[in-house]
């Protein structure tokens, strides 16, 4: 089929399917991101030494800034008891990317 024979509505299909072949890409390749394992305090040092590896300084920055935000959110609303804040710390982070924690420090 050459180019010039496609109707609107077959260009329309084929951009469509390129969109969501797209979309799909980025759903996978996020899939793929080093999260943070919060069961022990050796597994969030290592898996927070993943999740930065490839990341500039700026990044780095980025994501310490939402990590100390999302901590600070998560201690006030647990002032009162020490042991639930810090279980409610790890829930918090447990298997997210550093994208997701930047968001969850933003809200």
């Amino acid at each position: 089929m050459m180019f010039a024979e496609l109707t609107k509505d077959d260009i329309m299909k084929k951009f469509i399917y390129l969109l969501v072949v797209v979309g799909f890409s980025f759903v996978l390749a996020a899939c793929g991101a080093p999260t943070i394992d919060a069961s022990s305090e050796e597994a969030m040092k290592a898996s927070m030494e993943e999740v930065t590896k490839d990341m500039t300084e700026a990044e780095k920055a980025e994501f310490g800034a939402a990590m100390m935000a999302v901590s600070m959110k998560v201690a006030m609303e647990n002032m009162s008891d020490k042991e639930k804040a810090e279980e409610a710390m790890k829930e918090a982070l447990d298997g997210k990317t550093a994208e997701e924690i930047i968001e969850m420090s933003k809200e």
